[in-house]
């Protein structure tokens, strides 16, 4: 038998998504021990959701102390007494036998983290300019480079086409289906960042992998429906919040300074900058400005 887990999900404005969350995980072959709602709404939507909620899944909401996704996360892990805590987003759909999949490596003491994987999404296996781009920013040859940190704050997710579908070592985990330990979380938390959380699950889930192994679970699929947020309004400002964060993982965890830092974010801009001008995005020259003004 696995051990309990509790559930935290931090949520703003998005009681219609969230109602799939919570029937996906009302679904689910081992239930929480409980589901903890913490809600920066300025409305009551959410909050009748939760009390109205039918079934043997307890919904517990709790009103945000403050409006931010990572701190949403640690105000409800609080409330956790389980010995495993799964984050998830309040976006996403999920098979019956999921949340049972990502318990069972903690049998093994020795694992701290366990994420599943978002269908149709992937780090694709680089090849020729790219993989010599992500061979500078490593400093180390790879055949991928999937599920790894690199360079000035760049995560990758993994390259699931080159890896099996059990479980697949990483670096960091995603918070938008995760679980760990609580005693390890406890330990750690997710930094108190303010608004758009950016690289908050990186930072987290690097730290507990400095003691503990972490995985992605290529058999535990789920859908992410990426409901538009506040946070994409400007995307100027959230360039800024990007580069900034980046900057901040590669010092605070990546031992990064000076020459070295100054070379690696200001490639990884460029290449973001390209990226993003590629694209569609209405906003892109918006967005590319804020890159270079963090």
């Amino acid at each position: 038998m696995n051990p309990p887990y509790s559930v935290v999900i931090a949520t703003l404005h998005r009681a219609g998504p969230l109602q799939r969350v919570l029937a996906s995980l009302a679904a689910q072959t081992q239930l929480p021990a409980a589901t903890i709602v913490v809600d920066a709404s300025n409305d009551t939507d959410t909050q009748r959701l939760c009390a109205q909620w039918p079934g043997p899944l307890s919904v517990r909401w709790v009103p945000a102390a403050a409006r931010s996704a990572a701190r949403q996360r640690n105000q409800g892990a609080e409330l956790v007494a389980t010995p495993l805590v799964c984050f998830m987003d309040d976006d996403i759909e999920f098979p019956p036998d999921t949340i049972e999949k990502l318990l069972a490596p903690f049998a093994d003491p020795a694992v701290g983290g366990v994420a599943g994987r978002i269908s149709d999404l992937s780090h694709p296996v680089p090849r020729g300019l790219l993989w010599l781009y992500y061979r500078s920013q490593a400093g180390y040859a790879h055949p991928h480079y999937g599920g790894r940190v690199i360079g000035a704050g760049i995560n990758l997710l993994p390259a699931f086409a080159a890896e099996t579908d059990g479980l697949i070592a990483a670096e960091w985990l995603n918070s938008g289906l995760v679980v760990y330990r609580r005693e390890l979380f406890d330990r750690e938390k997710f930094p108190a960042f303010d608004g758009y959380s950016f690289l908050e699950d990186a930072h987290l889930s690097y730290r507990i992998g400095r003691t503990h192994r972490l995985y992605f679970r290529g058999d535990a699929p789920y859908l992410h429906h990426d409901q538009p947020s506040s946070s994409d309004r400007d995307r100027r400002a959230l360039a800024r919040k990007i580069v900034q964060h980046q900057r901040l993982f590669a010092r605070e965890l990546q031992g990064l300074r000076g020459w070295t830092l100054a070379w690696k974010l200001t490639l990884h801009r460029l290449f973001q900058s390209i990226a993003v001008l590629r694209s569609r995005d209405p906003q892109r020259w918006r967005m590319v400005r804020g890159f270079w003004e963090a």
